[in-house]
């Protein structure tokens, strides 16, 4: 024991330490420090700008109003729009009773946001004034339904909807898995780097493969464990320091943070076994990384079917990824934010994870002994099931 945790704080140490992995710690922050400074100064920045716009009536219909501002040309619209004095204008053609066409112009160019939704308020607000309706149905035209989205879970309890809920464990299971696929491939290279170099023969002969495996599992992983939770507290901090901050209020600590430990863990445990079956065979990094594709295919499969697991998340294809070890993580933790995933089927999911990490670090362990002293051989499935008879 005492020589694998030297071996797991040996690559804690030296994983934390390099530059691909402190990027990776900085880089969150970086993007996200902009995001805090905008979300307080975009409101300011807002004010500063034109709001008015600017409309040509050919039909006589419209009234001006607030930020509306009436022109009696094309020309003079145009000159105030370029010298700033609105941000925009349309105009309204003689035959717009018939067609309803309306021209808008603007400078923003392709990408701008033209406040078409503002337009179209005000041309029903003026459509509606030359009606003989009521103030009340004109108001209840003009805004027909203020909605709220409720969900009913299988006890047929209602649940107000919150964007956020929805959000959230996204980001969560991605974060996840690319920590996990990140740190397993890390382990990778550092088996092949030092069978390369031939550390792996001066470790062996002071301690045994298993304990030399554990202890690389081991460093490897608490380093992913720090990646994730530096990851996540960034996101909090953002959370906490934007005008999103009433919408985190609302989330609790649910299942799908209590889940998220152990499935980072035991998907963490899976592919660094997985990674290392293909690495301890390998003659280079690149042969290695050849034959980690099809766990990384594996990996990433619930985000490549990500809109059928949105759209049915009870479908077969989602209860499937559910019980597939490789793709479990991520998959379970988009169900429980979406359906109200039955308790067995976690618990199945989770019992076939264990299943699979133990099984898998044992056939690891096997070929890790096996082929890690095998030199200048390419990867092939028949010298593999050799290494695991022994």
């Amino acid at each position: 024991m005492r020589k694998t945790l030297i071996v797991a704080k040996h690559e804690f140490l030296a994983t934390v330490k390099t530059k691909g992995f402190i990027i990776s710690l900085i880089l969150p922050l970086l993007i996200l420090l902009p995001v805090i400074f905008m979300s307080g100064h975009i409101p300011q920045i807002a004010s500063e700008t034109p709001e008015s716009i600017g409309f040509v009536d050919e039909t006589g219909i419209l009234q001006p109003d607030g930020d509306f501002i009436e022109f009696g040309d094309i020309e003079d619209a145009e000159g105030s729009l370029l010298n700033g004095e609105i941000n925009s204008f349309f105009t309204v053609p003689r035959n717009y009773l018939e067609t309803g066409r309306v021209f808008l112009y603007s400078t923003g160019g392709v990408f701008s946001a033209p406040p078409t939704r503002s337009i179209r308020a005000f041309l029903i607000d003026n459509l509606l004034h030359e009606s003989d309706m009521s103030e009340t149905l004109r108001d209840r035209v003009k805004d027909p339904a203020d909605m709220k989205s409720i969900s009913l879970n299988k006890k047929g309890e209602a649940e107000e909807k919150n964007p956020v809920r929805f959000f959230v464990p996204y980001v969560i299971a991605i974060l996840m898995m690319l920590s996990i696929m990140t740190t397993s491939g890390y382990l990778m290279q550092g088996i092949v780097a030092e069978k390369e170099n031939r550390t792996v023969e001066i470790l062996l002969s002071t301690l045994s493969s298993n304990e030399l495996l554990t202890g690389k599992i081991t460093g490897f992983g608490s380093a992913g464990l720090l990646q994730i939770s530096v990851w996540i507290c960034s996101g909090v901090l953002v959370a906490a320091s934007t005008s999103f901050a009433p919408l985190f209020q609302e989330i609790q600590v649910s299942m799908i943070l209590i889940l998220a430990i152990p499935y980072f863990i035991l998907g963490y445990l899976l592919f660094a076994a997985s990674m290392a079956c293909v690495a301890a065979p390998a003659s280079t990094v690149k042969d290695a990384q050849q034959g980690a594709m099809i766990f990384t295919m594996l990996g990433i499969l619930p985000m490549m079917l990500l809109g059928i697991i949105v759209k049915a998340p009870d479908s077969i294809v989602a209860r499937v990824l559910t019980y597939v070890p490789y793709t479990s993580p991520v998959t379970a933790l988009m169900r429980i934010s979406l359906v109200e995933v039955p308790v067995y089927e976690l618990a199945a999911s989770l019992l076939i994870l264990i299943i699979s990490v133990v099984v898998m670090i044992r056939l690891s362990a096997r070929i890790f002994r096996n082929a890690i002293l095998m030199y200048g051989k390419k990867i092939r499935i028949r010298d593999i099931l050799g290494y695991l008879k022994g």
